[in-house]
């Protein structure tokens, strides 16, 4: 049971640190600041995390920055 929790708790560790790796494409503040009020037009945009958004709105209320104009391949 030790090994169990030791385990997961480095995989949390681990997944934490891997999600805030790219300090460039995740922006808290965009996040904080966002109103959370989006169109619901979907032409696809790109985010930084390589993950396609409906629009570039969207992808701003998680706090993800826009690369492309286009969804992601």
């Amino acid at each position: 049971m030790k090994h169990l929790l030791l385990s997961l708790s480095i995989f949390s560790l681990l997944t934490l640190l891997a999600c805030n790796k790219d300090s460039n494409c995740y922006d808290r503040k965009m996040k904080e600041n966002h109103s959370g009020i989006c169109s619901q037009d979907c032409p696809g945009v790109c985010g930084c995390n390589g993950q396609t958004y409906c629009n570039e709105c969207i992808a701003n209320s998680n706090g993800i920055k826009v690369i492309k104009k286009e969804p992601c391949k």
